[in-house]
């Protein structure tokens, strides 16, 4: 798993939306922290259809699935 240490750095947050009906052009929204993109996406993983995709400031990018089991980190 890529472990994130930088959590006051910025990032971007794309939210996809994976229904067949969906516009399927979005544009990345930038977080002046990692932090605030992770709660951000976060709260994307609780709405059917929507994943998530954050890219740091290092350039690591971050998956769905990568974002769904820091989510369930207790």
């Amino acid at each position: 798993m890529v472990k994130v240490t930088d959590l006051d750095r910025p990032a971007n947050l794309t939210v996809w939306n994976t229904n067949p009906q969906a516009t399927k052009a979005v544009e990345p929204v930038a977080f002046a922290t990692l932090r605030a993109a992770l709660r951000e996406a976060r709260r994307a993983l609780m709405v059917p259809d929507q994943q998530p995709w954050i890219t740091t400031a290092d350039g690591v990018i971050l998956t769905p699935a990568w974002l769904k089991a820091y989510r369930a980190k207790p």
